[in-house]
């Protein structure tokens, strides 16, 4: 059984850069567990987490049921609103950028160490799967992207330079046909329909759990984990036997 190790450049260089995609649901939970890892790992004497928060979308009052925004955050961007909380609350000096990432990434250049997409849009997975930025078999990328639907979603750790390891592309390969599905919720009825409750804290949770073992323990054998709420079933995914040799962009 293959695994997927953390980058030696992570503790030589003592950061690890994160960019976030997405500040709504998936994303605000993926927030507030990187606080959470970052005090962890100053205690601990692991790496400075920097990390980017992208969202071109405004909070509404709609998202203040499912998403870590309060009715005074209305008419704000989500990622510099949950970048100021939070280097408020905590010190932190993280930045939080109003654009869609396919507009803001060369600005933002060199590549991340960790990208994490919480955004349901096939567009962007496809966007990321053709830019690869520059990564390399020293400093490879890894790509964590969230999904979900009302009450079942799947969170896929892959990676990108050297040995690859399978994304969520290569899991799910219909999304390359996929139309993006933009359609908002007018009230916060329709949004607990769409996305229940608890759906979005399990599968980030989910997701971030495979980030803090490549952080805290170095690698993970886990190539994505499935979550269904409706039976309770959490389903890992393994790696294949084989990482994924590609050549670097």
């Amino acid at each position: 059984m293959s695994n997927l190790k953390a980058p030696d450049v992570w503790t030589d260089r003592g950061t690890v850069t994160v960019w976030i995609v997405g500040a709504g649901g998936n994303g605000g939970e993926v927030v507030d567990a990187l606080a959470q890892f970052s005090l962890a790992l100053k205690a601990l004497g692991g790496p400075k987490l920097e990390v980017t928060i992208i969202d071109d979308a405004k909070v509404r009052e709609v998202n203040l049921v499912r998403q870590r925004f309060w009715a005074g955050d209305v008419g704000a961007f989500k990622s510099i609103t949950l970048a100021n909380r939070y280097n408020l609350l905590l010190g932190m000096r993280w930045q939080g950028v109003p654009g869609r990432l396919e507009d803001v990434a060369e600005e933002l250049s060199p590549a991340p160490d960790i990208l994490i997409t919480a955004v349901d849009l096939a567009s962007t997975r496809r966007w990321v799967g053709s830019h690869r930025w520059r990564c390399s078999a020293r400093s490879p990328m890894i790509w964590l992207d969230l999904g979900n639907n009302a009450r079942n979603g799947q969170a896929i750790l892959g990676s990108f330079g050297g040995e690859g390891h399978p994304t969520v592309l290569d899991h799910y390969p219909e999304i390359e046909g996929m139309a993006d599905d933009t359609t908002k919720s007018c009230s916060t009825a329709e949004a607990i329909a769409a996305q229940d409750c608890l759906v979005n804290r399990a599968v980030a949770t989910a997701g971030m759990s495979l980030i803090w073992e490549l952080l805290r323990h170095g690698s993970t054998r886990k190539n994505g984990i499935v979550i269904d709420l409706a039976s309770g079933q959490q389903i890992p995914i393994a790696f294949p036997a084989q990482p994924i040799m590609e050549a670097s962009p």
